[in-house]
């Protein structure tokens, strides 16, 4: 699903998952504390795959300190490594092994 800004994105991934980590399955902050928004984690930077920016796949719901050590987790890495691949595919209209 696409969205038009991070707020609307964000909030749609609240209202339809569980808030839990999806690292570490900790509970997260509640929505209305101030360090909320820190628990969406982009997978593919925003910097770099622009396009990706408001798609809640790009998206996974982890804790503050997994957020600032994401590059850490097995989970976090696998995830990215399936979108690369989907979105080579999608924007070159082939994959990594052709």
């Amino acid at each position: 699903m696409i969205f038009k800004n991070q707020k609307e994105m964000f909030e749609y991934i609240w209202d339809t998952s569980p808030h839990v980590s999806e690292i570490s399955r900790k509970q997260l902050l509640p929505k209305g504390h101030f360090q909320w928004h820190w628990q969406f984690l982009h997978v593919l930077p925003k910097g770099s795959y622009p396009k990706y920016k408001y798609e809640s796949d790009n998206i996974i719901l982890a804790t503050v300190q997994e957020h600032e050590h994401q590059n850490e987790y097995d989970y976090f890495n696998e995830k990215r490594d399936e979108l690369r691949k989907r979105y080579y595919k999608e924007f070159y209209n082939k994959t990594f092994e052709e």
